[in-house]
């Protein structure tokens, strides 16, 4: 059985190969003549002939490696998500972050032993769970959590779920409910699923306030040592970034109209509501923190990256929409290789079809069906990723980063030193007739490798020219 390579190995395949037929021209240049027929058609199966999309081309050994290349590239992407989301599940299922198995909300349920009345089941398709079960168990902790409603109390008390100071007969709401694990898994998914930042950083629980997590500065230094001469010893720098947990928190309000009718609708929505509006703001954080107080004293990309890490657009070229080949090349060129490193582009959608797109369009080659049914977003080799919290203006947006790319596991951290708690307030919005909930996490941001030399760059950027 013929064995996959991986995408350093086919890398290396082109790199041997471009290496070949640059031997060819160059001994003919130094010979002062043109290709012979033998060394033309060995040129030619390296590099191909003719260019896509016309009658004559030909692919070569290079873009067939190519093709290769973007298929590994895909399969180790695939590999490393699917590696990533077991050990969330097994932090999750192990109670290392502080919630799963029994550690986040005492329970010793099963939710696949538990039915869903007719009446409670969603009149449409949920967005927070993909089983209706876990949303009906998350509505029912919502439901006896907020009122006190006896059905949902009895609910929990039956499958073992505690609901702060709620479970005890005759005692109105306190205020608090603790998450189950079903919404506590959906919360996890959903943030990871809308939030770019938390998706491609690396992430460390956190057991305090503060954590250093190690980043190694320079590489042990290797010399050429003569027979008998002594070997200079050098040591690998090591250094430490330091998160600091802060709060966030987000309010969202519901009608004191709904009941137990309305249980599973109730578990998706609010689940929803809490991810997403935490998952955009670690976004925010993370791509355009300042400092300040508004994002939660986190630096992000936009004003962390040292200068060198920027590449400046040509003269003129001050918008999404007219960006020409040249400056994404000269963005890729800062951008250095590390072994195992999988870089991509992040960049808000509007901007991306206004300039790689664009670019990519104009290049030639993309036929009717490619346009009526979209291509595998890439340029430049790299994949593309949308953050829609990056520019989205496609206009005149002088001296502005548009997009990065990089390696962002490599560049920054995500400290969890505590997971989502919920507190209810019954008054707030007493004159609308609502109920407020309050969710709250503390974690940590970090953007450690900022770009000041090589050796630190493993995300770069495109700024518009000023």
């Amino acid at each position: 059985m013929v064995r996959l390579l991986t995408a350093k190995e086919i890398r290396e395949q082109i790199a041997d190969k471009q290496i070949e037929a640059d031997a060819i021209v160059t001994l003919a240049e130094s010979e002062e003549r043109e290709l012979t027929d033998e060394e033309q058609k060995a040129f030619d199966a390296i590099v191909g002939v003719g260019k896509e999309g016309e009658s004559n081309f030909q692919p070569g050994e290079i873009a067939e490696l190519k093709k290769k290349l973007g298929q590994a590239e895909k399969r180790e992407q695939l590999r490393n998500e699917a590696r990533q989301a077991r050990q969330i599940q097994d932090k999750i299922d192990s109670g290392e972050w502080g919630f799963g198995g029994n550690g986040g909300s005492g329970s010793d349920h099963q939710a696949h032993h538990i039915t869903v009345p007719a009446r409670a089941k969603a009149h449409g398709k949920l967005h927070a769970y993909e089983d209706e079960r876990d949303a009906y168990v998350a509505g029912n902790v919502i439901l006896a959590g907020i009122y006190g409603n006896a059905k949902a109390v009895e609910f929990c008390q039956n499958h073992g779920l505690k609901i702060g100071n709620t479970m005890s007969e005759g005692q109105g709401p306190k205020g608090g409910f603790l998450v189950p694990d079903e919404m506590q898994r959906a919360l996890v998914r959903l943030r990871e699923e809308r939030g770019v930042f938390s998706q491609y950083a690396r992430t460390y629980p956190m057991a305090s306030d503060n954590l250093f997590v190690p980043r190694e500065i320079n590489d042990v230094t290797a010399y050429w040592v003569g027979e008998g001469s002594e070997i200079t010893a050098s040591d690998d720098d090591l250094g430490a970034a330091e998160l600091t947990a802060k709060k966030l928190a987000c309010l969202t309000k519901v009608s004191t109209e709904l009941d137990e009718d309305s249980v599973v609708s109730i578990g998706d929505m609010i689940t929803r509501s809490m991810a997403y509006a935490m998952a955009d703001k670690i976004d925010e954080a993370g791509f355009n923190g300042d400092g300040t107080n508004t994002y939660g004293g986190v630096t992000g990309l936009k004003n962390a990256l040292d200068s060198n890490a920027i590449q400046d657009a040509a003269s003129g070229n001050d918008a999404a929409n007219n960006l020409d080949l040249a400056d994404f090349e000269a963005t890729a060129g800062l951008l250095p290789q590390y072994s195992g490193m999988s870089p991509v582009w992040f960049v808000h959608s509007a901007v991306y079809y206004a300039s790689m797109a664009r670019l990519m369009n104009a290049a030639g080659g993309t036929t009717g069906m490619e346009i009526a049914n979209g291509t595998e977003r890439r340029f430049l080799g790299f994949p593309v990723v949308f953050t829609q919290v990056l520019p989205s203006t496609t206009g005149t947006s002088a001296s502005t980063i548009l997009c990065y790319l990089g390696d962002l596991r490599l560049a920054a951290t995500i400290g969890v030193r505590r997971n989502v708690q919920t507190q209810v307030s019954l008054d707030r919005y007493f004159e609308n007739d609502l109920i407020g909930i309050k969710a709250t996490e503390r974690i940590a941001i970090n953007i450690h490798e900022r770009g000041d030399t090589v050796r630190t760059r493993p995300i770069v950027a495109l700024k518009t020219a000023s």
